[in-house]
């Protein structure tokens, strides 16, 4: 006896697969909608063929990726196999994407506090003037939408009355912008910064140069503005392509910073009170260094003589062709150490003997 099975659709979501397996079989057939799909409201019928059985454990795969599993299904007793509540109505709204940007993402919710659920669009993208028909079987009227787009922005609309009001648009007007942070840079070093860049510490990348056209001249400050949050990450890079980095600034508590070898990031200011003088070293007089090198220098050591070098005193930062730094002593009591310099090419220089405590500058070739 030839056997058939009727699907049918009363979900808000397109039957994209259905298979039918024995019971409690890993084994399934394939997927007997084949080329065919089962739009919202709609039925579709399967010739199963002469089948001598009749129980079968039944799988449906939607559009949104996910699955509805009837198991035991007696296809003899009950021909017709219904997914959904055919009882409740259907609200269609329209969706329209007035933003510059792809909407990748829809979610809406009846529930307080909202509870998302599943993505709306499915495999689909709402582009740029484009539409999308939100489809959903329910006797709610008032949601919660949340649209995200390909830039992963989010945008709100809350406690719409999608029963009155059809068509609903998003163009970007509702997402929260980040606050704007402005810092003060002040090159302090002996070479004309050609780029800085500014980025929030949770960025993958630095994002553009924050001078534009512009340059940073020797003992000249400029203001820098970023978005986001307190920590950022801060790049400078001068004309002859060296570069230095300094990470997670705090740009909330730091609104000053110094650009200079060591790099010194100054204290926070009171934005309405002249900046604060840079504190007078005391003690000694420390050691001054250039790089009077070809190449940039990456690493200082300052060990005692005979002794193990010790900690890289420039840490993360390197000191530029003609740039110079301040090194001071550990111990007031231990001023005479063994002066190791290594250039980016991996070549060292020792200079034994030195005095940090002298104020002297030398250089490193």
């Amino acid at each position: 006896m030839e056997r058939e099975l009727v699907l049918q659709n009363e979900t808000d979501l397109v039957l994209m697969q259905f298979f039918l397996s024995p019971p409690d079989s890993s084994a399934r057939s394939p997927d007997l909608l084949g080329a065919e799909v089962v739009r919202p409201a709609s039925t579709h019928r399967i010739r199963l063929g002469r089948v001598p059985a009749c129980v079968f454990d039944a799988v449906a795969l939607f559009a949104d990726g996910s699955k509805e599993v009837r198991r035991g299904l007696d296809v003899c007793a009950t021909p017709r196999l219904v997914f959904g509540d055919p009882a409740l109505p259907t609200l269609d709204v329209a969706v329209a994407n007035r933003s510059p940007l792809r909407l990748r993402e829809l979610y809406a919710s009846s529930r307080d506090p909202a509870d998302w659920g599943r993505d709306r669009l499915g495999r689909a993208v709402i582009p740029p003037g484009g539409r999308f028909t939100l489809r959903m079987r329910t006797r709610d009227c008032v949601f919660d939408l949340r649209a995200v787009y390909e830039d992963n922005q989010e945008e709100l609309r809350e406690r719409v009355d999608l029963c009155a009001a059809r068509e609903i648009a998003f163009d970007r007007s509702a997402i929260a912008r980040p606050p704007t942070r402005r810092i003060v840079l002040a090159n302090r070093h002996l070479a004309t910064v050609r780029q800085v860049f500014l980025s929030a510490s949770t960025e993958a990348d630095w994002g553009p140069d924050r001078l534009g056209s512009a340059m940073l001249a020797v003992d000249e400050d400029t203001t820098v503005e970023t978005t986001g949050g307190c920590q950022a990450d801060l790049r400078i890079v001068f004309a002859d392509g060296a570069a230095e980095e300094r990470r997670a600034i705090d740009i909330c508590e730091t609104t000053r910073v110094v650009l200079r070898p060591g790099w010194v990031v100054a204290a926070r200011l009171d934005g309405e009170e002249p900046l604060a003088p840079e504190p007078e070293p005391s003690g000694p007089d420390p050691l001054r260094l250039r790089n009077a090198g070809p190449l940039p220098i990456v690493e200082i050591y300052t060990g005692p003589p005979g002794g193990p070098r010790g900690e890289d005193r420039l840490g993360e930062d390197t000191l530029p062709i003609g740039a110079t730094i301040e090194i001071e002593a550990t111990d007031p009591a231990a001023c005479a150490v063994d002066l190791v310099a290594v250039f980016r090419d991996g070549r060292a220089v020792t200079q034994p003997g030195v005095d940090l405590c002298v104020g002297e500058e030398i250089e490193i070739q």
